[in-house]
């Protein structure tokens, strides 16, 4: 069968000389939405670069196979009138299938993210994206990958949003599928930079600032709180959250030291000496014994030794 192929295309290419017969490969791969001269000859660097790109005829679906006879190459070059005494050599039928490739999450987690930071009612929060499902085996054309989402619905029955992306490969648009994602804001917190002890008296180097996902019942710290003083009650291990039920306030005085108590009334502050008749905490009430007086006074702690009066 090849060789009678071989004469019938000899016969219509009679008289062509040895540097205009193309030799075609049986069975060709492609990656764009037509093919081209260039994708079936043997070797490409034996074409004029002209040849290179001319189209024949449109790629089959991805993913599948579609045959074409030698012949029907040989009409569709007869577009060209400068290839018109060109003799083709090859199987009776060659195979072409267009490539295709699976797609993958992470490259939807930029696209999802770039639409949400410009749509309401997420513009303007820090956001972190999770892809949750994308339609079984969803299969591309290999080529030049571009992704638009077009809209992001709320939360589903399923408790996932869904994000509705349009695939294009090479320019031209290929598919458009539904994305399971969830949104989840991202806090600015305190994490633990090292392994801390009970009984430490946290300082600056102890801790760091990073954004993450937090529950808001989950006791975490935000970073805009000033935490060096205070003291860790439980063991704390590097790069956990900083959480409220892991330390206390720091000490502010201890039973038998001295406070400096502010009198503030309209325009007049005065400064008055106590002595702690208890340990007390940062925002504590303790009772003093007024230095002069003698006599007992309720004083709210605000900094290390020193308070404002409540009451005489």
């Amino acid at each position: 069968m090849k060789t009678c192929v071989y004469i019938f295309v000899l016969f219509l290419a009679a008289a062509v000389s040895a540097e205009n017969i193309l030799l075609l490969r049986s069975s060709v791969k492609v990656t764009g939405a037509e093919v081209v001269l260039g994708d079936l000859v043997t070797d490409r660097s034996s074409l004029p670069e002209a040849w290179v790109k001319r189209r024949l005829f449109s790629a089959p679906p991805v993913g599948e196979v579609s045959y074409f006879a030698l012949t029907t190459i040989a009409h569709a070059l007869q577009d060209y009138h400068d290839m018109q005494r060109v003799m083709l050599r090859g199987e009776p039928v060659i195979s072409v299938q267009r490539e295709d490739r699976r797609l993958e999450q992470y490259e939807l987690e930029e696209p999802i993210l770039s639409y949400l930071s410009g749509a309401s009612p997420w513009d303007g929060l820090d956001l972190q994206v999770d892809i949750i499902s994308i339609p079984d085996n969803t299969r591309i054309p290999v080529g030049k990958t571009e992704f638009t989402v077009t809209a992001v619905d709320q939360k589903t029955s399923r408790g996932y949003s869904l994000a509705y992306v349009v695939v294009r490969v090479d320019g031209l648009k290929v598919k458009e599928i539904p994305v399971g994602i969830e949104i989840q804001s991202l806090t600015d917190v305190w994490v633990v930079r090292k392994n801390l002890s009970p009984g430490h008296l946290l300082e600056l180097e102890d801790l760091r600032k990073e954004k993450r996902v937090v529950e808001a019942t989950s006791g975490y710290v935000p970073s805009s709180e000033h935490m060096v003083g205070f003291e860790v009650t439980r063991g704390l291990g590097a790069s956990t959250l900083l959480l409220r039920n892991s330390i206390s306030k720091p000490v502010c005085v201890r039973r038998g030291e001295w406070v400096a108590i502010n009198v503030y009334g309209g325009n007049l502050q005065i400064t008055l000496r106590g002595k702690a008749m208890v340990n007390g905490r940062l925002g504590e009430r303790i009772l003093c014994v007024n230095e002069r007086s003698q006599r007992q006074v309720l004083v709210e702690l605000v900094g290390v030794g020193s308070g404002i009066l409540v009451r005489m």
